[in-house]
């Protein structure tokens, strides 16, 4: 055989260098688990930083309440506890069933994917936000158990975080205030300080024997338990009870700039005081707005009834029904002020967004008949005038010389047509309006001018109503 004929090198397509990087020119990639990491790391953060992220949390009060059940159920193994990663787990596996409904499930699907769309920025914290639909995704697609998903783990921790943010009022709503040593009272709770004060005394034992000692009670015993339970709930809205504010103000407001009014240690005997005057506060309150608030309560019982399939809530409807339509005034009173005690004292009650909105406007100074005005007038551009009209009265019997709640309701006649009644409310806001601008020329030049273009409009309508009903003269009726 012949020699083989040497075959040629191939060219080397890269040039291999022999030669060290200089540091701090390029970093060796990511592995994908490192990638993984560093995102699920960086999603926290865009929980925290991202405005419309940061309520995608639990509830911090009731998360923490649900781990204190746990450990109080077992304190044996909090107490010797060896493995901590393991005990958080065991405790995720227990709470969070409760807490990924499908509604939180849609909700953080939407937020995650509105944020991914508007954001431009590009890199980390669109990684981040993909990464997290991804975890989203697997708990949809996977069914990855609740407590090993990172996203609900992170939610979990931001939301407990969150909580100890807000740890004072947790103590308030479970063990009172005796205990709580506190040097700004302001820090107990976001709700408005009268209605801090309020809620710790409806929560006390006390408060509630004032209540069941009436035998009237009895029809509503079922219903106010159920509402506790948080079984049941009968909508009531505080802005419908518009003397409420008002009456508490005018308990508290000499103790109001108190340092201890929140946090002092009240003595048992001090307790059945306050447990009395907040009964008889709201009683006044109800016997003001309950011809109002009856009418409505009634409607909304009813339907409920015919919506609820709870045969034990269908019993207790029912019962309380027939009691309210008696129309006996006192039975009623106690049922409003149970129903009005159970919301105050519970936190899901009380955070619906209306109730809030009425407390911080109205609790500015719950004296001003502005304020009043100012919320009538929301009501009116949401369609509730009833509710509105009970505000601008409720303005004009606070101060009869300020010209706030005459105008509003007169504003509001005259969009209903009410037009005698308007005319002689806004004669009445007129006159205090410039009796009010004489020492203050400049004051309320811009509600002058408003209250006069009113009394234009009304004169208008009421020249067009009257050529409408005015009977047309048959001028050839001779003939």
């Amino acid at each position: 055989m012949g020699a083989m004929p040497e075959l040629a090198q191939p060219q080397m397509r890269f040039e291999i260098i022999d030669e060290k990087i200089s540091r701090g020119r390029t970093k060796p990639p990511k592995s994908s688990l490192e990638r993984l990491i560093y995102n699920s790391e960086n999603i926290a953060t865009l929980l925290t930083s991202r405005r419309e992220l940061k309520n995608l949390r639990f509830d911090e009060l009731d998360l923490l309440r649900d781990i204190r059940d746990l450990v109080e159920a077992d304190p044996n193994k909090f107490e010797s506890l060896k493995n901590p990663f393991e005990f958080r787990r065991e405790i995720r596996a227990k709470i969070l069933p409760n807490y990924i409904t499908q509604a939180f499930i849609r909700m953080t699907q939407e937020k995650l994917l509105n944020e991914l769309l508007r954001t431009s920025r590009l890199g980390a914290e669109q990684d981040s936000l993909v990464t997290a639909l991804v975890f989203l995704q697997s708990h949809i697609d996977l069914g990855l158990a609740l407590e090993d998903n990172p996203l609900w783990e992170i939610i979990f921790n931001l939301s407990i975080k969150d909580g100890f943010k807000f740890i004072d009022s947790l103590t308030v709503l479970i063990e009172g205030l005796d205990s709580l040593k506190v040097s700004d009272p302001e820090v107990l709770t976001r709700d408005p300080l009268i209605l801090q004060k309020t809620k710790q005394i409806c929560q006390w034992p006390i408060f509630w024997k004032q209540l069941i000692i009436h035998q009237e009670i009895q029809p509503f015993e079922g219903v106010i338990s159920s509402i506790l339970r948080g079984d049941l709930m009968i909508e009531i809205y505080f802005d419908e009870m518009v003397h409420l504010p008002y009456f508490l103000f005018q308990l508290f407001r000499s103790e109001l700039h108190n340092d201890n009014f929140l946090s002092e240690i009240i003595p048992d005997a001090a307790k059945e005081t306050l447990a009395q005057q907040l009964y008889q506060t709201i009683l006044k309150s109800v016997e003001k707005d309950l011809p109002f608030l009856l009418p409505i309560l009634i409607k909304r019982i009813q339907a409920f009834l015919k919506k609820t399939r709870s045969k034990d809530h269908q019993a207790q409807l029912e019962l309380a029904l027939e009691q309210l339509k008696a129309k006996e005034q006192f039975a009623n009173n106690i049922f409003l002020i149970t129903l009005l005690a159970a919301k105050i004292s519970m936190k899901k009650y009380w955070e619906n967004q209306r109730d809030r909105f009425f407390f911080f406007t109205i609790l500015k100074n719950p004296m001003d008949a502005k304020n009043y005005y100012d919320y009538g007038h929301i009501l009116l551009k949401q369609k509730l005038t009833p509710t509105a009209e009970k505000l601008f009265d409720c303005a004009i019997e606070i101060d009869p010389k300020s010209f706030w709640g005459y105008w509003g309701l007169g504003f509001s006649f005259l969009k209903s047509n009410k037009l005698p009644d308007s005319e002689r409310l806004f004669d009445s806001a007129l006159k205090f309006a410039q009796q009010g601008a004489i020492h203050n020329p400049n004051k309320f030049r811009r509600e002058l001018f408003l209250i006069k273009e009113d009394m234009k409009k009304l004169k208008e309508k009421k020249f067009k109503m009257q050529s409408v009903q005015q009977p047309q003269i048959d001028l050839f009726s001779f003939l």
